[in-house]
């Protein structure tokens, strides 16, 4: 029998299964690389807001790796073309709401964040917002989309340092968890952490490695490195209960939930249409994606 999960630990896994989809969306185009899908974000946000340049070393400090890192892989996607160096930083280079390749998958992380807002009203889990009045604009919306998914992305960094390995663990939880957010009747009713064995699925590091269109013998390596996190059962891997519910894990939860907070307020500012979520899409609603 399925479970249920407390509120707050609903909200973290779909913001999990926000996390996994934008990078799924991301690195066919952008390289399978998770660092370079986080890099690349943040300079399309702040590119959209204003066109402001980030240097490298704010590229690290705020997605939490270290400097050489950051530069080593900041100087990869500038050589793929898809970002370029001005006075200040760097900013993304082009048109690339305008590009064939990667337009459309940007339109897909928007509808993640749209498909989330969604799926939290079903579940009577949306904070009372109200929304500025005007026409949404969508490439605002996606500025926000773009802000959540690296809040999430930076959540675990005090327990984990690289950013593969806490991509890594929201899809691990996003799996975990699939059969339970899919049905609103169920994650509607509370139940607390301890009580998530019973329901969670265990997946296979191979399909989380092809979700993500990650390498599939980096990904099995992170997963035996992460083993205070991972549990490794006959059918697969899946979180340790005490990871989500010890004291750090608590802390985790009560930073999404902030996230989440702030950055549906930001939606509001920028007229998103809250009484009609389904009219924000630009594509549709974005396939879940396959654990098995």
């Amino acid at each position: 029998m399925i479970g249920a999960l407390s509120p707050t630990l609903t909200i973290r896994c779909l913001l999990a299964e926000l996390l996994a989809g934008v990078i799924a969306d991301l690195t066919p185009v952008l390289g399978a690389r998770v660092e370079r899908v986080l890099i690349y974000l943040l300079l399309l946000r702040r590119t959209l807001d204003g066109a402001r340049p980030t240097p490298v070393l704010g590229v690290g400090e705020a997605l939490a790796m270290p400097f050489e890192t950051a530069r080593r892989h900041v100087a990869a996607v500038a050589a793929a073309g898809r970002c370029r160096r001005v006075a200040g930083g760097m900013i993304v280079a082009g048109r690339p709401l305008d590009d064939p390749a990667l337009g459309p998958s940007l339109a897909r992380v928007h509808d993640r964040a749209v498909a989330l807002v969604e799926r939290l009203a079903a579940a009577a889990l949306l904070p009372e917002l109200s929304a500025a009045p005007g026409e949404y604009d969508w490439v605002e919306g996606l500025g926000v989309a773009a802000d959540l998914t690296l809040a999430i992305a930076a959540a675990e960094r005090s327990r984990c340092a690289k950013p593969l390995d806490r991509v890594l663990l929201a899809a691990l939880l996003a799996g975990n968890a699939a059969a339970i957010t899919a049905d609103p009747a169920l994650f509607r009713r509370a139940a607390p952490p301890h009580q998530l064995t019973p329901a969670w699925q265990p997946v296979r590091g191979r399909l989380v490695a092809e979700a993500l269109h990650l390498p599939e013998a980096t990904v099995r390596r992170r997963f035996v490195h992460l083993g205070a996190a991972v549990e490794v059962t006959a059918a697969g891997l899946a979180l340790r209960p005490d990871w989500l519910s010890d004291a750090a894990g608590e802390a985790v939860g009560v930073e999404l939930h902030a996230a989440l907070r702030r950055h549906l307020a930001q939606f509001a500012r920028h007229k998103f249409p809250l009484d009609a979520v389904a009219t924000a899409y630009r594509r549709g609603t974005p396939g879940k994606l396959d654990f098995g």
